[in-house]
């Protein structure tokens, strides 16, 4: 087999893929659940200074959101 069916072959197996576990993939990144556990962590990692906890979840839950909406838009591309 050539190198270059391989590779179409392996191509179009990941576009199948990705058409049947985007949605669910997604759903599960748009979860406010995964958001807030992500925020989380990195609430964990990053501190502002004079910022409270509080407001930072917050800040990080909006960051996490925004970025969720990005990557659905490239996957659902």
């Amino acid at each position: 087999m050539s190198k270059a069916i391989l590779v179409g072959l392996i191509d179009k197996a990941k576009d199948e893929i990705v058409e049947k576990y985007a949605d669910g993939m997604i759903e599960h990144l748009q979860s406010d659940e995964y958001k807030e556990k992500v925020a989380s962590k990195i609430n964990k990692k990053i501190d502002i200074p004079f910022v409270s906890e509080e407001k930072e979840q917050i800040f990080f839950e909006k960051i996490v959101d925004l970025v969720t909406d990005i990557v659905e838009g490239i996957v659902k591309k």
